[in-house]
């Protein structure tokens, strides 16, 4: 008996405890002691194979963002553009042009792609650990420093949500009313990929209508749809006892990575950091180490039947994967600067040199790497992956929606540009350095570097917002704060009785207005980490939100190319 130990079946199916994702904390025993463990076994090489593709993705996008680089840097005096944001348009591209040429494309993709690609979009954010960490830099303790940066990003992030979704609402309402030539209202199935089983049975389809038809909808979260084990009515299944042995087995299973970081950490990185002073072995496996332990215990919270579903959804927002990583990784720096009798400004140099992969192999890897290299790298293989996530919903995103998320995403851009940093200046911001930062306020790591850089603005403030920014949606949309603003600040009127019904059902689905217009006010205020949270529950905003955040950041890119704009800009906060 004292082998012996209770453990809860978890809310997800037995077929489905082993996410790609990270790994979960409780596992449910088998049911069947005969077949289960070859399940787990296949379970398991299936995602060594999804993994290891993930792998190529990531080695193939570096490689590709490596030639273009090269290409850019022939002629000096053009302007630098992200080699992410080109790699990405090209994946897109050539996957479009092999659709149209192969048949078995779309095939190829969902069969051996779309798993990895997703994989690779899951840890792509944990790019964002080190230049969150980097604001330790800068003096922010001072109350008159600090005070007005928080109430500039407080303000900014308020006008730019209401905004983007208030022009992208009535707009996508204009774009399904308007019934003309090719831009008929049947365009909207045109542009969903719905399948013609869904189209005859609309139980199949998203329940939400669009308000240009029906303003009673109660069921509405910003385009999130909260997933099965966060839900309210979920139940935890009957507990199963399970031997200690066996409970062990099952959670090393599924939690593979894991394992393997701490012990690489443990048995290389730590003996190479005491016996030959090597910083970047240590540093880089604890920080894989540390990223996937907080996925495991955020993903544990998110399932845990101990929690209400209240608690569940506050717990593992607050747990956030990139916070606690950034938080632990600076408790390391802490103790090691302390034992080796370093300053925390040297050790933070030890974590970053603003050379990832594709950089290095045009240098010949004459410049080590480190481990916020390798995490920006990774960062930007992911938005380079996006490229087929855009082929997965292209039929959707080349639609008038996708019109929508463009016309709101480059207004937008020239508000945050023209107007972030003098707004930020007029608040009090200083120096100027941190006032232009708010002319990418939202905008995503390796797509607002080139305007930082042309601005000479504070990275690591504006990576502490868009960070920032991506936690506060995260637990705001699984409090369910936008299916409250929904409710009451959107659904007011009454039901229009004469509404046609078939244009209620074409508006239906992923081209809703207020699915087009959630995702795009969450891709342009929350960046990478929203559209990934989109993409974790499976929410038809998520296209919408990949989209709006890679148009944000061209059109902030292009914005900040234009000479007149530029010198206006600087001029207005005094640089």
């Amino acid at each position: 008996m004292a082998s012996q130990a209770t453990v809860p079946t978890p809310l997800a199916s037995t077929s489905t405890v082993m996410n790609t994702d990270s790994g979960r904390l409780l596992v449910s025993p088998p049911q069947n002691s005969e077949t289960a463990p070859p399940r787990r076994y296949q379970e398991l090489l299936s995602r060594v194979l999804d993994g290891g593709i993930a792998v190529g993705i990531a080695v193939v996008a570096q490689l590709l963002m490596a030639g273009i680089q090269g290409v850019l840097n022939v002629n000096s005096n053009k302007v630098e553009f992200p080699p992410s944001v080109v790699a990405m348009a090209a994946i897109f591209g050539l996957f479009c042009a092999c659709g149209c040429i192969f048949p078995g494309a779309e095939d190829f993709y969902r069969n051996h792609l779309k798993r990895p690609a997703d994989l690779l979009n899951r840890h792509m954010s944990i790019g964002f650990t080190i230049p969150f960490l980097m604001i330790c830099k800068g003096s922010l303790t001072d109350v008159w420093v600090i005070g007005p940066i928080i109430g500039c990003f407080v303000l900014t992030g308020l006008f730019n949500t209401v905004l983007s979704y208030v022009l992208a609402l009535p707009l996508q309402c204009l774009m399904v009313r308007w019934d003309s030539g090719s831009w008929s209202s049947s365009d909207i199935e045109k542009g969903s990929p719905t399948t013609e089983k869904e189209r005859q049975n609309p139980k199949l389809r998203s329940p939400v209508k669009s308000v240009c038809d029906s303003m009673d909808t109660e069921d509405f979260s910003l385009g999130v749809t909260p997933p099965q084990s966060m839900t309210p009515d979920s139940k935890a299944s009957p507990t199963h006892p399970v031997s200690f042995s066996t409970s062990a087995k099952l959670w090393c299973l599924a939690n593979p990575m894991l394992l393997l970081m701490w012990t690489l950490t443990l048995t290389i990185g730590l003996p190479l950091r005491v016996c030959l002073a090597l910083d970047t072995p240590l540093s880089t496996l604890l920080l894989f180490a540390l990223w996937l332990s907080t996925l495991a215990i955020q993903s544990s919270l998110k399932t845990s039947p101990y929690l209400r579903p209240f608690a569940r959804t506050l717990l593992s927002g607050l747990f956030n994967a990139v916070l606690w990583t950034s938080l632990t990784m600076a408790a390391y720096l802490l103790l090691d600067g302390h034992l080796s009798s370093r300053p925390l400004q040297a050790m933070l140099t030890t974590l970053e040199s603003h050379n990832p992969f594709s950089s290095a192999l045009l240098n010949s890897f004459s410049v080590p790497l480190t481990a916020g290299d390798v995490a920006l790298s990774i960062l930007n293989a992911g938005l380079v992956s996006w490229g087929l996530k855009l082929y997965e919903y292209r039929l959707q995103l080349l639609s008038r929606a996708g019109l929508t998320v463009f016309t709101v995403s480059s207004l937008i851009a020239l508000g945050n540009v023209s107007c972030g940093p003098l707004l930020a200046h007029t608040m009090g911001v200083a120096p100027q350095g941190r006032a232009l930062a708010f002319a990418a306020r939202s905008v995503t790591l390796a797509l607002g570097n080139p305007v930082l850089d042309t601005l000479s603005a504070d990275k690591s403030l504006n990576a502490a917002m868009v960070v920032i920014s991506g936690i506060v949606y995260q637990m705001s949309l699984g409090l369910g704060v936008g299916r409250f603003l929904e409710k009451h600040l959107v659904n007011i009127g009454g039901r229009d009785d004469h509404t046609n019904d078939t244009t209620t059902a074409t508006t239906k689905g992923e081209n809703d207005p207020r699915t087009v217009a959630a995702g795009v006010a969450v891709g342009i205020n929350a960046a990478a980490m929203g559209t990934a949270y989109l993409y974790e529950t499976k929410s038809e905003a998520a296209p919408y939100s990949a989209l709006s955040m890679m148009a944000l950041g061209i059109m902030t890119v292009v914005f900040s190319t234009i000479g007149p704009l530029v010198s206006w800009v600087l001029g207005s906060v005094g640089a």
